[in-house]
């Protein structure tokens, strides 16, 4: 798994400089396991907890490098799945990320997902007005390339924003118009979405008989069916038909699986089944249900379904006349309401609360009246506010026609333009032609010149290597084996004599030899990168260093090299570098890793000559975190031979530092 994940990093990295066979090859592979991941995570018989993880999976193995139109549409989905699993931040992050491709490549279709996203984003923590902004841009670019699914989808959105933001005759509107278009278009297997949300206003308009109808025009739809039963459910306990309520809601209880599928219906289920329980006057077991709703609602962050349940424990608290409870429920409902601002749900809590807390029913009654009448107001500045925000919509789509119209006049006027400067440059062509060839005729014959300037550049270079070659041997000979040979004559003395005074003074040779010693260090680190230069000491040498780090450490070092590559032709400056990198890199890993396993990569692609060391630890943040003095030599090296390195880590998962080194 882990070359698995170097080779897919490798490729986005440096796809300037691999062949294109590979890179379709690397690329279409990661695709593939992003797709596996996507396709568990929408797998709706998979545990719900298992979805997000795959999910995240997904992301994980998204290479971003590769800005291209599959990997795009993969962000989105990835994107979007985040916001069914109520991980808004992450449907932010995501959805910005989208936006940077896109705007990089020009890419129209992925600017109106990226914006579709953002304004469920911003739906999702009520900030209405942004979010209706961000699906007119969506809904403006999906109209100009002609996309109807996705101007559907967008207008769905835009209806359940109204919903929320208590524009209930707008949000049937936007549903209603939404049908029409989807007929014309022949996609009218988006029409249950639409009824659905018709129904959801009918139903807030106080409409249940109506909505009811509604919401059996969508009841066969397999997808809804849950949400379908819940609805019908809740509409016949508002109408007191508390027997066809609890038969609707136990149809989703009754399937079992439920509760690991999709935990959040389940508990929004199991809430509603002990309210109507309760309205038909059974107690037992209720407060379990209630506190088992709230675990699951707090575990998958749905606020809105939680502070409902809360009401609901504070109806039952209040039914059997434990006060203190039944206001402490109601806090907490209100509490939640307020956290993501929906002033419905604000004051259908302050209503139960007004019921339970006498002492301060008062000061809640009139924060009610305050906000009922504030949420009249935004209800109008919304519509105010939707209204500005579509007709500037349309005005900038006109403009944009207009320009559009302008922008083929100028490309027309200019095309006739072009037209006449390539006949006049035609004629100056055929003009200079013999001058040109003149030219080129000159620029061979300086060509040779500079060729033969090389051959004799190279001799010289051979030469002067000869002539290095043999200072070091007269070095060697002249000075250093007869300093020796000196030496060891003195010292020879010790063989007859061994008295005081001889020994004083065959003490100063010895400090001759740490001269002779000194000498020949100065002359060895002229060829100190001799050791680099046979065949396979190189290969030989790091095995050595990784045979000594699995034996004194805790990390297993693994070495993989592609027998391709010929160390013969690199040069020793490369071959030391890389080894220094090598060394460092695993020091780095043995002191802060904390990692089971590493492998030490090598390839050849091209002209480049590239090296990875990826571990599995624990990772670290690679903006946050300030860059250590390991891997500043180790990036300082790489500049020195030119090339790139990148360093990518994935917290308490793994490590990789990619290097391209050009040969």
């Amino acid at each position: 798994m882990i070359r698995f994940l170097f080779y897919t990093l490798l490729v986005g990295l440096f796809l300037s400089s691999c062949t294109q066979k590979s890179s379709n090859e690397t690329h279409s592979a990661t695709n593939d396991s992003v797709k596996k991941y996507l396709d568990l995570a929408s797998d709706k018989t998979i545990a719900f907890d298992k979805r997000i993880k795959y999910n995240d999976k997904a992301f994980t193995l998204l290479n971003l490098n590769q800005n291209d139109s599959i990997s795009s549409y993969y962000l989105y989905c990835i994107s979007y799945k985040y916001y069914s699993f109520n991980k808004f931040n992450n449907v932010k992050s995501t959805a910005d990320m989208l936006m940077n491709l896109a705007l990089k490549s020009n890419d129209t279709l992925n600017i109106g997902r990226a914006n579709r996203n953002l304004g469920l984003y911003y739906m999702s923590i009520s900030d209405n007005e942004k979010a209706i902004r961000y699906f007119f841009k969506a809904k403006k670019t999906f109209k100009l390339i002609g996309r109807n699914d996705y101007v559907i989808k967008v207008m769905d959105n835009i209806a359940t924003t109204q919903y929320y933001a208590s524009d209930f005759f707008g949000s049937n509107k936007t549903s209603i118009e939404m049908i029409s278009l989807s007929k014309k278009a022949s996609l009218t297997k988006l029409n249950p979405s639409a009824f659905l949300n018709i129904r959801h206003n009918l139903s807030s308009l106080k409409n249940y008989n109506q909505a009811i109808v509604y919401y059996k025009k969508v009841s066969g739809v397999e997808s809804e069916k849950e949400s379908v039963n819940y609805n019908l459910s809740n509409c016949y306990m508002k109408l007191r038909e508390y027997d066809t309520a609890f038969k609707y809601i136990n149809k989703n209880l009754e399937n079992k699986k439920l509760i690991y599928t999709d935990p959040l219906s389940y508990a929004s289920a199991l809430s509603l089944n002990a309210i109507i329980q309760l309205k038909r006057g059974k107690y037992s077991k209720l407060e379990k249900k209630f506190n088992l709703a709230d675990y699951y609602f707090k575990r998958f962050n749905s606020p809105s379904g939680r502070n409902y349940n809360q009401i609901y424990l504070s109806m039952y608290y209040e039914e059997i006349n434990n006060n203190s409870k039944a206001i402490k429920a109601a806090q907490k409902a209100y509490l939640l309401s307020i956290s993501y601002k929906n002033a419905t749900d604000i004051l259908a809590s302050l209503e139960q609360l007004i019921n339970v807390d006498k002492f301060n029913a008062s000061k809640n009654a009139k924060e009610y009246i305050r906000l009922n009448d504030s949420m009249q107001i935004a209800e109008r500045q919304f519509r105010d506010n939707f209204a500005r925000i579509a007709y500037e919509t349309d005005e900038i789509a006109q403009e944009k026609e207009k320009a559009i119209s302008q922008k083929w006049i100028v490309i027309g006027v200019s095309g006739f333009i072009i037209l006449i400067i390539v006949l006049l440059l035609i004629i100056t062509r055929q003009r200079t032609k013999q001058k040109e060839l003149q030219l080129l005729q000159s620029q061979q014959k300086a060509n040779e010149e500079i060729y033969d300037l090389m051959l004799s550049q190279k001799g010289i270079e051979e030469e002067a290597r000869q002539n290095e070659k043999k200072r070091i041997a007269i070095e060697l000979h002249d000075g250093v084996m007869n300093k020796l040979a000196s030496t060891r004559l003195n010292l020879d003395v010790l063989h007859h004599k061994i008295d005081a005074q001889t020994v004083k003074e065959c003490l100063g040779h010895i400090k001759e030899i740490y001269k002779i010693e000194q000498e020949i260090r100065n002359i060895s680190h002229d060829l100190s990168l001799d050791i680099f230069k046979s065949n396979n000491s190189f290969k030989g040498l790091i095995e050595d260093f990784l045979n000594t780090q699995n034996k004194t450490y805790v990390t297993h070092f693994k070495l993989e090299m592609e027998d391709t590559i010929k160390w013969e032709n690199i040069s020793s400056s490369i071959k030391m570098n890389l080894f220094r990198i090598i060394q460092e890199a695993s020091h780095n890993i043995n002191k802060f890793a904390n990692a089971k396993n590493a492998v030490i990569t090598f390839i050849i692609d091209t002209n480049n000559l590239c090296l990875s060391v990826t571990d599995d630890g624990q990772g670290f943040d690679v903006e946050n975190q300030t860059e250590g003095i390991g891997l500043k030599n180790i990036k300082q090296r790489v500049e020195s031979l030119k090339g790139k390195c990148i360093i990518q880590s994935i917290n308490n998962h793994s490590t990789s530092i990619n290097i391209a080194i050009p040969l």
